[in-house]
């Protein structure tokens, strides 16, 4: 029977731990169950100590952190022949240094510090056998109190797939750790790398943004830039998407068309007041354009609408028409979205409250965001922005209580954008 137990802990959950690209370190933390378990002296005495699987290809360094209240018990994963304490798997075991009881428990289901569970025993106390958990992904919680049905002491030495299985009636986990097949964003990690090397060539003005001809014009005015030419964010955002629609067309984006104004699909009667003064929507509506017109490239036009290409119905996170998605979200629904739309691309319009009679909000900043992840599996989500790489920190120290409105585009093998000389 323990036989047949083993057998299933070591290859049962190997077979879904591979299907839903979870790391396990489960064979180390049942080799030292007692260690974890001791009283509270002799646990701070472990050494420090990397052990090799039998059943994994990563080792688990294993060590033991002390504060001024808790002390914890690290099972950390070798990622790259190093070991993160955030890499993908890591179990954190926490206990009260006063009281020696168990705390809680954080997994690392993600390579990123702020993708977690946290398992902790219920409020209601150890009597009842029942877990709790919550799920983190890039520092946002997204569930709350799910129960996991085994005492806390049993959740020390269970397979995370284990945990995973006993809470997919309520966590979507294909959603947030499924395998991942760097194939598919070969053609959005191919794009970033042609765009890097051009970046600090490219030229930098206000308004400005190259016309269906060529020419570096004047956005507002369609004038030729004479002196210093060059893009705004908005003209390198078209420049993207230009490298894009040219292969397929033989010209450029039409400036015109990309200005359009949708006067019945956005805003309201007060913004609608105030479009030519302020023009609260222009990102919105530049951004929209761009997308739809590559997207009636792929699928056909009648299919395609002004909004079709927004990113809108995302489980986690609550979508504003018009708006979209507070800034301090980004980092998380991109993971989401590459783990579930792998190809695409986004142009991002930053918009805030503007003004004070009245206050509007208004559409301020273009970026081109590439989230995808590479060849060993890491996520990555470079940020483009007029002619620089700047990152998602970066735009949430700018626009810390901000909104984000996305629009996504598929990337293309034949990606060849303007040279500009």
């Amino acid at each position: 029977m323990i036989a047949g137990v083993l057998i299933y802990l070591f290859f049962g959950f190997s077979l879904a731990a591979r299907e839903m690209d979870i790391r396990e370190n489960v064979e180390i933390r049942e080799l030292l169950r007692e260690a974890v378990t001791a009283p509270t002296v002799e646990v701070l005495m472990m050494p420090r100590r990397v052990l090799t699987q039998r059943s994994r290809e990563h080792r688990v360094a294993v060590e033991v952190r002390q504060t001024r209240d808790a002390f914890y018990v690290l099972f950390i994963n070798e990622e790259d022949l190093r070991f993160p304490l955030s890499s993908r798997g890591t179990w954190i075991i926490k206990r009260d240094l006063a009281t020696g009881d168990f705390v809680q428990t954080k997994i690392f289901f993600h390579s990123e510090p702020g993708s977690f569970v946290r398992l902790f025993p219920s409020p209601d106390g150890p009597g009842t056998g029942r877990t709790l958990m919550d799920v983190y992904l890039y520092d946002r919680r997204i569930h709350r109190n799910v129960p996991v049905a085994m005492p806390f002491s049993d959740v020390l030495t269970v397979p995370f797939a284990e945990i995973v299985r006993m809470t997919r009636g309520t966590v979507d986990w294909p959603s947030l750790i499924p395998p991942v097949d760097a194939a598919l964003y070969e053609n959005s990690r191919a794009m970033v790398d042609t765009i890097r090397p051009r970046l600090p060539g490219l030229p930098d003005a206000e308004d400005g943004a190259m016309d269906r001809n060529g020419r570096i014009v004047f956005i507002e005015s369609l004038r030729l830039q004479e002196r210093l030419p060059g893009f705004n964010c908005s003209g390198f955002a078209k420049w993207v998407a230009d490298g894009l629609y040219k292969p397929l067309t033989g010209e450029y984006l039409d400036i015109e068309d990309l200005k359009h104004k949708p006067l019945e699909d956005r805003g309201s009667f007060i913004s609608r007041r105030f479009e030519d003064e302020r023009d609260p929507f222009f990102g919105l509506d530049w951004s929209r354009n761009i997308a739809a017109s590559l997207a009636r490239l792929e699928t056909g036009s009648a299919r395609v609408t002004v909004k079709s290409q927004d990113v809108r119905n995302l489980p986690y996170w609550k979508y504003r028409e018009d708006i979209g998605y507070a800034v301090e979200d980004l980092p998380a629904v991109l993971y989401y979205l590459s783990l579930n739309e792998p190809g695409y691309f986004y142009i991002a319009s930053i918009n805030r409250e503007f003004g004070t009679d009245p206050v509007l909000r208004q559409h301020i900043h273009l970026a081109v965001i590439f989230p995808h992840f590479d060849g060993e599996g890491r996520f990555a989500s470079p940020v483009l922005e007029r002619n620089v790489e700047t990152g998602l920190k970066a735009l949430a120290e700018r626009y810390p209580r901000d909104f984000v409105h996305l629009v996504r585009i598929k990337a293309r093998e034949s990606f060849d954008p303007p040279l500009i000389e």
